[in-house]
């Protein structure tokens, strides 16, 4: 059974996404803060990181995939981003995976579908990932 963390400040959605995840075999963890989220990575070692953007703290997630990847070197971890930015704030260009500024694996917007974002985690526990060229 594959370990996933989800990292969002919004406990519905956090909730939400749990009993989907549960519901199709997964073993769930939520975090409600970046930094909440960067401990439980290296504590509890998912297999795949479902996280927002836009959280109320000082971090928001673009820098908590960059620390992941560089301040602690998980560059195997598959790291997805579900975020509503691009619907909340006007940004004259749209966020998309990039081994320099957002070393992520997949991005993707809210809202989603359920059983797209079941689809998407399947494919990306399940597929071999090339190497980025690090350091970022």
């Amino acid at each position: 059974m594959s370990k996933i963390l989800v990292i969002d400040d919004d406990l519905d959605f956090l909730y939400a996404v749990r009993l989907v995840l549960e519901g199709e075999g997964f073993e769930v963890n939520t975090a409600k803060t970046p930094e909440e989220g960067i401990n439980k990575v290296l504590d509890t070692e998912p297999d795949l990181v479902v996280l927002d953007v836009m959280m109320p703290t000082g971090l928001e997630g673009f820098e908590v995939a960059r620390a992941l990847r560089e301040k602690h070197n998980l560059r195997e971890l598959p790291i997805l981003i579900l975020t509503a930015v691009h619907n909340v704030r006007e940004v004259p260009y749209r966020f998309a995976p990039d081994e320099d500024y957002l070393p992520v694996d997949v991005f993707i917007d809210k809202p989603i579908k359920p059983e797209a974002l079941v689809e998407t985690i399947k494919e990306m526990l399940g597929e071999h990932r090339e190497q980025p060229e690090y350091p970022l």
